[in-house]
């Protein structure tokens, strides 16, 4: 009966070790418990913007090579459109191709500037003299050229004056197309 006495008095002692225990856990320690939940908190809202800012970053590499892609395609368009600046080069080497190819250029006449979307039309009628054959190669030379030139009205007919080097005459109209920097950029940014 002494053991059970001292025994009962030993998990008495036990039980109000931990009680006494709790207790100053909850005391003492109930601060700690609170500041480090909210250090776990604060840490999962860092973590979430660090992932969110790593996301930007992510688009922001993909705006930059979006941009150089169409930096790329800007100097494309620049060599297919020239600027207004280059106009009279384009107008200068189509010349030259008639002339190469034996053309009896009789009216080569610049028409009016006309503004399109971003790029302006400037129209030149010609009339001119050659074999058929000449005529051919100077369309072929014309689609050749970097530059975009349009051919359009052609009408094809027999020379009047017929030689070995003059068999026909044609009238046509080419279209020459050319833009500004300025207008190309602010219709991308009007299609972005």
């Amino acid at each position: 009966m002494f053991r059970q006495k001292i025994l009962f008095q030993i998990v008495i002692i036990i039980f109000a070790g931990v009680v006494i225990f709790i207790l100053l856990d909850q005391f003492f320690c109930a601060d700690l418990r609170e500041q480090a939940s909210r250090d776990e908190k604060e840490a999962q809202k860092i973590e979430q913007e660090v992932q969110e800012l790593e996301n930007v970053r992510v688009q922001i590499n993909e705006y930059k090579k979006k941009i150089e892609e169409y930096m790329r395609d800007l100097q494309a368009y620049r060599a297919n459109i020239p600027e207004e600046v280059r106009l009279s080069e384009t107008l200068a080497q189509l010349q030259n191709i008639a002339k190469t190819r034996s053309a009896v250029v009789r009216e080569f006449r610049p028409g009016n500037v006309q503004k399109r979307d971003f790029l302006y039309e400037k129209s030149i009628d010609v009339k001119a003299g050659a074999t058929y054959d000449q005529v051919g190669q100077f369309f072929a030379d014309i689609a050749a050229l970097q530059r975009i030139v349009k051919v359009s009205d052609v009408e094809i007919r027999q020379a009047s004056a017929q030689t070995p080097r003059l068999t026909i005459e044609a009238s046509y109209k080419l279209t020459v197309f050319f833009a500004s920097e300025k207008d190309i950029l602010s219709a991308s940014e009007e299609s972005n």
